[in-house]
């Protein structure tokens, strides 16, 4: 490669380049046939302040954020747990963490998503948006115990919660009560005889 004796004769042309593009002293060497230090030598000496070079987002080219982004984007996507999601996409924890706190800083996402750590919960809520059941059929179906007390601890944290589906009417509340009571006398009457 050439010295500053080449750049000479492209004098102008490289200062119009210089001032004018944000590309990489490297380029630059490479289209005029010298080094990159001539380059950087040649920008020091004329005093010539080069325009800053625009970074590219990195939620734009990672495909990662992106399908992260995709998921964020279904109904009820913050009550997707975060196991789940790390199983779809194939992720170990430190890359979901990198990831998921630049789409959190940047507000990309919602600052709930990725917060569920309970499939149990994840199933029971999947449940309560899809079916017409009771909170608690919900809660004895996968397991948990008091589904209802997670629902009003989420509802306090500010988690948008809807409505249940299944609504109780005035006889249908009744007629429930009225038979966990008679399930409740049967168990006593049937330890007292034994």
């Amino acid at each position: 490669m050439g010295s500053t004796r080449t750049l000479k004769k492209v004098e102008e042309r490289l200062i119009k380049d210089l001032k004018k593009t944000a590309i990489s002293f490297r380029s630059l060497g490479e289209k005029y046939g010298v080094t990159r230090q001539a380059i950087f030598d040649f920008s020091k000496r004329k005093g010539i302040k080069r325009p800053k070079r625009t970074k590219k987002e990195h939620t734009q080219y990672c495909s990662i954020c992106q399908s992260l982004l995709r998921i964020a984007k279904t109904l009820h996507s913050d009550f997707i747990a975060s196991q789940t999601i790390k199983e779809q996409l194939g992720l170990l924890k430190s890359k979901w963490l990198y990831h998921i706190d630049i789409l959190r800083k940047k507000r990309r996402v919602s600052p709930k998503f990725g917060r569920l750590h309970s499939k149990k919960v994840e199933m029971a809520y999947q449940l309560y948006f899809t079916k017409n059941l009771s909170i608690r059929a919900i809660g004895r179906l996968v397991g948990l115990n008091n589904f209802n007390s997670t629902i009003r601890q989420h509802k306090l944290y500010g988690w948008d919660v809807p409505d249940p589906l299944f609504k109780y009417g005035d006889n249908d509340r009744r007629k429930a009560m009225i038979k966990m009571n008679r399930k409740k006398r049967d168990k006593r009457q049937g330890n007292r005889k034994s």
